[in-house]
């Protein structure tokens, strides 16, 4: 018995030492801290973009380096109905460009550039164009609906267009609750633009809210370059009328 009390006497001072010794030991900050630098991204030209489609404007590339050393870009590009394979000067749309790269220690940057590419009418043989927009709702408005920026019109089809937001960017941009709140997709055909005769597509969805929103009229102005156009959603529920002034590019 004595033997073992001595053993276990023994063990409780070796693991007492043991642990003092720990507790005196400071934490090396070198183990534990180091410097990391995020990638930094280089670029020509402007974050937001309005360019004439068809134009020799430059789509210049990006790219991205850490502390000298250059790094792979992801890019990624959206258009008004979804992933687009990139940028496209020759097509009439509204691009969101984010690229994307990892440092050495793998944290991500990015960057975002958004390219409005418009083709221009004369709203005689042609209504394609970028607008500015002031609408109404059930006859209501204000000043945080006016001027609204922007409303795309682009060809579709020979003389089928599509607008960008069929209730005139009311909820997008006069609420300002962003692009989950939009009705894409609307299309129309023009039959006549001089007698403002114009046939309408299908019903489409306002985004996120739901309900079917319809294109109803549209009447074209030459020479104030200027269309009023009119939509309903949920079967008179709410009418839309938006104001749009061609945007000379």
């Amino acid at each position: 018995m004595k033997n073992y009390m001595n053993y276990i006497k023994t063990a409780f001072f070796l693991s007492l030492l043991v642990t003092m010794a720990s507790c005196d030991k400071e934490p090396s900050v070198s183990d534990v801290s180091r410097i990391t630098y995020f990638p930094t991204f280089s670029y020509e030209g402007s974050d937001y973009n309005l360019a004439p489609c068809n134009s020799d404007f430059q789509i210049t590339p990006v790219t991205a380096s850490e502390q000298g050393v250059d790094l792979p870009v992801t890019t990624v590009v959206t258009g008004l109905n979804g992933p687009v394979p990139a940028v496209d000067i020759t097509k009439a749309d509204y691009y969101i460009e984010t690229s994307s790269a990892l440092n050495a220690d793998g944290f991500p940057g990015s960057v975002q550039r958004e390219f409005w590419i418009a083709c221009t009418g004369d709203l005689v043989t042609s209504i394609e164009g970028l607008y500015t927009c002031s609408v109404s709702r059930n006859n209501v408005t204000s000043a945080q609906y006016q001027n609204l920026e922007y409303i795309l019109i682009r060809k579709v089809g020979t003389d089928t267009y599509e607008i960008s937001n069929a209730d005139f960017g009311w909820y997008e941009y006069g609420r300002a609750i962003g692009p989950n709140y939009s009705s894409r997709g609307a299309t129309f055909t023009a039959v006549d633009i001089p007698s403002n005769s114009f046939t309408f597509g299908p019903a489409v969805e306002v985004s996120t809210f739901g309900g079917p929103i319809v294109l109803t009229g549209v009447t074209v102005d030459p020479a104030t370059k200027t269309i009023v156009m009119t939509s309903d959603w949920r079967n008179g529920d709410y009418i839309f009328e938006g104001t749009m002034v061609q945007v000379p590019l």
